[in-house]
Formats: C-alpha cells, sequence, structure tokens
C-alpha cells in the first residue's frame, strides 16, 4: 500500500505544469539558454565538430593496421593450342602485412615500418609444375610521397584548426543570439506588465472621477458637458485596460513557449540601471573579427581555396614521385626456409608525370582555382565591411539609447510631479478636466517611452555582445 501510495503521488506529480521560476533578466537568459532547441542544435554541432577534430589529431599520430588479403585466379588455356607459357591450373593465394605508419607533417610524405608474409598455392593437372611458395619479408622500412614538393598535412593542419575555432564561435554566438531573443522577449513582457498597471490605475481613476461626477451633478456642479467627458474617458480607459491584458497574455505566451515552460508566473523584475560598456570603435571591431563566427568561416573558406590554388599550381607542372624501401626477404617452398636466410634489399620508385598534352586542363585548373580564391578573398572583404558597419551602428545606437532612457527616466519623475499637481487641483476646483486629461496622456506617455527605451537600450546592449562575445 505505501508503494502504491508514492507511485500514485509521484504520476501526480508528473501531471503538474512546469512553472517559470525566472522573475529576473539574468535568470530568464539562464533558463533559455538551457532549455532553447537551438542550443541544443548548437552543442550537438560543436560537438560533432570536436569529435570530427579528435578524429583528424588521432589520424596524424602512427597508425597499425593488419591488411589481410586473399586471392584465387583460374586460367584456363584452349586444348588445341597448347603453348609451354599457357596451363591449366589453379592458383590460391594469401598475404598478411602488418604495417606502422606515420605521417611527415614537416615533408608532406608517410613512412611505414612493416612486416609481411605471402603464400601461394597452385591445383589442377599441372600443380607439380608449379610448387608452393613462401614469401616472407620481416621487416620493411620505407618512406613515400606523391607528389614532392608539395605539403598537404600543413594545409589540412591549418584548416581543421580554423574550422574548430568556428565551430566553438559559433556556439557561443548561439548563446548570446538566444540571449537576445530571450532579452526582447523578457522586455516586452515587462513593458505589458508595466502598460497594464498604469491603464490599470487610469481605469480605476476614471471609474472614481466618474462616480464623484455624477454626485456632483445631481447638485448641479458639474456640466453635462464634463460628465459625458468623464464618462468617455472611463470607456476609454477600459478599451484601453482589455487591450493591455491581452498583450500582457500574449507576451507571456511568447517568452512561456521560448522557455518551454508550462506557465510563467508573476511579475518580471526591471534592471534597474543599465550596465556599463566602455568599448572603443576600434575594441569592438577586432573583438567581432576575433570571435564572429560569420567572419571566420569565410576566412576558412579563404584558406580552402588558396590551398587548392597551390594544389593546383603544382599539378600543372612537372609532378615527381617517390616510393623508397629497403628491408630483407626471402622466398622459400615452406615459411620456416622462407624466413631462413634472409637478404637484404633496397628498391626506389620515382615517378614523374608531365602533362605533354591535356588541352590546357590542369592550366585551367589553375586559373579556376585562382578565381575562385579571389572570390573567397573578396567576400571577406564583404563580410569584414557588413561586420564593422553593424558593429559601428550598434554601438552609435547603444549611445543614443542609454541617453534616451536617462531623458525618459527624468520624464516620467517630472510627469508624475505634474500629475499629482494638476490631480490636486483638479480635486480642489482650480483646473478642469481638460487639463487633468492632458497631465494624464503625458504622464502616460512618458511612461511608455521610458518601458521602450529601457526595452531597446537592453536589446541593443545583448546584439553588441553578439556581435563581439564580449563577456
Amino acid at each position: 500500500m505505501k508503494q502504491k501510495a508514492i507511485h500514485i503521488i509521484l504520476s501526480l506529480l508528473g501531471c503538474l505544469p512546469v512553472v517559470c521560476p525566472a522573475q529576473s533578466l539574468q535568470q530568464v537568459i539562464a533558463m533559455a539558454q538551457d532549455s532553447a532547441i537551438t542550443a541544443f542544435q548548437s552543442r550537438h554541432a560543436y560537438d560533432y565538430q570536436l569529435a570530427h577534430y579528435a578524429e583528424f589529431e588521432a589520424l596524424r599520430k602512427p597508425q597499425l593496421n593488419l591488411k589481410v588479403t586473399p586471392n584465387y585466379m583460374r586460367v584456363v588455356s584452349d586444348p588445341s593450342r597448347n603453348y609451354v607459357y599457357l596451363r591449366y591450373f589453379d592458383r590460391l593465394s594469401f598475404a598478411a602485412q602488418m604495417q606502422l605508419t606515420q605521417k611527415m607533417l614537416e615533408w608532406g610524405g608517410e613512412a611505414y615500418l612493416g612486416t609481411q608474409t605471402m603464400w601461394s598455392e597452385y591445383f589442377g593437372s599441372d600443380k607439380n609444375n608449379y610448387p608452393r611458395d613462401f614469401v616472407a619479408t620481416p621487416v620493411i622500412l620505407g618512406y613515400r610521397q606523391s607528389q614532392l614538393g608539395y605539403n598537404p598535412y600543413r594545409w589540412e593542419k591549418a584548416v581543421e584548426d580554423q574550422r574548430l575555432k568556428t565551430a566553438r564561435q559559433q556556439h557561443s554566438y548561439e548563446l548570446h543570439l538566444i540571449a537576445e531573443e530571450a532579452t526582447r522577449r523578457f522586455f516586452r513582457l515587462v513593458c505589458a506588465q508595466g502598460i497594464l498597471d498604469m491603464c490599470e490605475r487610469n481605469k480605476q481613476t476614471a471609474d472614481t472621477l466618474y462616480a464623484i461626477a455624477k454626485e456632483k451633478f445631481s447638485i448641479a456642479m458639474v456640466t453635462l458637458a464634463e460628465l459625458r467627458s468623464l464618462e468617455l474617458q472611463r470607456l476609454n480607459a477600459s478599451n484601453a485596460l482589455f487591450t493591455a491584458r491581452n498583450e500582457e497574455q500574449l507576451a507571456r505566451q511568447a517568452l512561456k513557449s521560448y522557455l518551454r515552460v508550462d506557465t510563467v508566473n508573476g511579475r518580471m523584475l526591471v534592471p534597474d540601471r543599465p550596465k556599463p560598456l566602455d568599448m572603443t570603435a576600434d575594441v569592438a571591431i577586432q573583438l567581432a573579427k576575433t570571435n564572429n563566427p560569420l567572419y571566420q568561416h569565410q576566412k576558412t573558406l579563404l584558406m580552402e581555396a588558396t590551398h587548392q590554388q597551390q594544389k593546383a599550381n603544382k599539378e600543372k607542372g612537372v609532378n615527381v614521385g617517390l616510393d623508397v624501401n629497403l628491408g630483407f626477404q626471402q622466398v622459400g617452398s615452406n615459411l620456416g626456409e622462407a624466413y631462413r636466410h634472409q637478404q637484404f634489399y633496397m628498391l626506389g620508385t620515382v615517378s614523374v608525370n608531365i602533362p605533354l598534352m591535356d588541352h590546357g586542363a590542369a592550366k585551367k585548373r589553375y586559373e579556376a582555382a585562382t578565381a575562385w580564391s579571389a572570390r573567397e578573398a573578396s567576400a571577406l572583404d564583404e563580410v569584414e565591411r557588413a561586420l564593422c558597419e553593424d558593429v559601428l551602428t550598434t554601438l552609435d545606437n547603444l549611445r543614443s539609447h542609454q541617453q534616451l532612457l536617462e531623458h525618459t527616466a527624468q520624464a516620467v519623475t517630472m510627469a508624475d510631479e505634474v500629475f499629482e499637481l494638476t490631480a490636486e487641483n483638479y480635486a480642489n476646483g482650480i483646473c478642469d478636466i481638460n487639463t487633468y486629461s492632458l497631465a494624464q496622456n503625458r504622464r502616460d506617455n512618458a511612461y511608455n517611452q521610458h518601458l521602450t527605451a529601457l526595452g531597446n537600450y537592453w536589446t541593443t546592449y545583448y546584439h553588441l555582445l553578439t556581435l563581439t562575445q564580449h563577456e
């Protein structure tokens, strides 16, 4: 019974909605970066690049491989044409090779050390003419390079390092984008809640003034026009409150959806003062170039294009390949005999490929690679120009929003004082309803402008962090 009761309680708890505990901006950003789908996608992409880079580094270390090659060959001749060199037989061979290889990163080739054993057996009517063979090579030491004067390993290392750097910055960039979007949705809800509070106050004030005016109208202390104006003001306040409630629900739903929670309760806490960010334009541009993934990705593309250009330049001339090896080898009718009386040998192969007539294919390949490299270089310049423009524009907007935020805060303070004085004067009969309504509208306008300036400042602030990835 006790276990059953616990199971029921846990089931009920599992059915409860997930409530968002975040109320401050930093809490909302942290929660969004932990739960947003784009955060998971970005993390998986970064993990993929990390694993790919680890594979790349592992392949640059010594590699030990065992290669086993069985082979069957059947030779059939024409019985009417009994050539000496052509006989009926079946041949079965088996080769096993173990090789330790190491890429020579400074040269561009590959050194290898290995051992090999081969066995050949003949079957058929003429098998006695072809004895069993064993070929034993205890030690093979060699070096091979497909194209002298060209080192692909240096290019591969530079490109892979750049790709990993770009992936790391892309992950950080995605997290900053999440923070930027969370800030927009957070301040949308903040502004909606602020406007809702203002509309509720206005509705309460309008109801109170209208009730007082009705009593005064009954004793002819208020004109019909003033009473109708207060009634209209009360109706407008009710409509504004209805609209504000809908907007607050939409903003709450947008934030709830982005945070992937079931409920967003409570009021959002507005940051008291904006965070100071002392950053010159030169520093911001330099940080953007260093940390922006789009700029770094374009640098990767330019590096790859330059690599292909150099490769095509080497291939359009004389291509020289090299494979030299030395070791010990012996042939015997049995395995033990093959391993005895080993003979030292040294082999060297130099391959020279001269494109005598390729109809300009190699030359055109180099021209195409050169054109593409120039295209990627110009694309990098364009990315740099757009990035600098975005950084400078964001810095200017941040400064202007900061100044506007200070001015709107002063305007809110002044509008509150004016409204309180006007409300007191209206209560004492010193001013009319139009003056009171004007003061109220000015207060509402000042409050709306301050909330808008606050949201614009923080959104621009986080956009600058996204561009520069400055912590």
